[in-house]
Formats: C-alpha cells, structure tokens, sequence
C-alpha cells in the first residue's frame, strides 16, 4: 500500500517535472525567436513576464501568466494576481499586485463568475480579466488597497434546495 502511494507521488512529480521541461524549453524557444525578430526596436522600458503555478484542491495544476502580454496593448500589463475560496468565510478572495498605482486610478467590473480590473498611472498599465473559480455575487463587494496590494472579497453565491412548484398547462 505504501509503496502504491509512493509510486503515485512519483509518478506526479515526474509529469511536473516534464511539464515545467516543456515549458522552460518553449520559453528558451520562444525568446530565441523573439531576439532575432524586430519586436526588441520599440523597446522604451524593460519587459516582464512570469507564471506561478499552484495546485488547486483536487491536486490539479493551475498556471497563472503576468506581465507585458506579447498580445496586449503597447505597456499595458496583466498583473500578478492569486485568488482562493475562504470556506470559513464563505467567500472568494483575490489580491492583486499593482505597484505605482493609487486608488483612484483602479477600475473594477464583476459578474457572477468573472472579474475586470484596469488600472492606469503616468507610464503604468494594468488590465485583468479574471475567470472567478467560484460563483459568487457580484453585489457584496468589497475591496482595500494599501501599499500596491488590492485585495477582493465577493461572497460566495448560496445555493437553496428550496423548491418551486410548477404547474402543467
């Protein structure tokens, strides 16, 4: 039994293994043929760009892309950004990383299932949309922003049992 367990966890880390492989090697690609296209010409600020790669709670891997999107608008960035499901507060969290930013300057749309965030301050730009991992309602809200960190709360969406007659016609 326990050399069954122990082969499970090898087996997983060996197909991670193989998969960060593959993505570092198209990476490496990627670069080589981005250095030698003329994309590099306009550079005016240096680029960024990055994943982080969590497990969800059924032991899947979630991969997560910030920075300068090679498709995005001209300095507009997609910013680091982690959301989870608090069970004990019944609610979804988000926190975002939006350096150089106010305030003021951060716009926020939600729906039920998805989130939009544009932040935009002199020579820095941020735009997100976020596919929420919960059903929530989007009319319970809140939010704070201190020192470059914006973090979310939306109460999770209940659902009743109740039931609803239906007559027949």
């Amino acid at each position: 039994m326990e050399d069954d367990k122990r082969k499970n966890y090898e087996d997983f880390f060996e197909a991670l293994e193989d998969m960060v492989d593959q993505a570092i090697e198209e990476m490496e690609r990627s670069m080589r043929n981005l250095l030698k296209s003329d994309y590099f010409k306009n550079f005016e600020r240096p680029k960024l760009y990055g994943f982080s790669i969590q497990m969800d709670e059924k032991g899947v891997p979630k991969i997560t892309k910030f920075g300068d999107s090679w498709s995005s608008p001209k300095g507009v960035r997609t910013p680091y950004y982690d959301q989870y499901v608090d069970k004990n507060r019944n609610q979804l969290v988000l926190i975002f990383e939006l350096p150089g930013v106010e305030k003021e300057d951060i716009k926020l749309k939600t729906s039920s299932n998805k989130l939009i965030l544009e932040a935009k301050r002199d020579d820095r730009e941020y735009r997100a949309e976020v596919d929420l991992e919960a059903e929530v309602d989007p009319s319970s809200a809140t939010s704070t922003f201190k020192n470059g960190l914006l973090t979310i709360n939306l109460k999770l969406k209940e659902y009743r049992n109740e039931f609803t007659d239906i007559s027949i016609l």
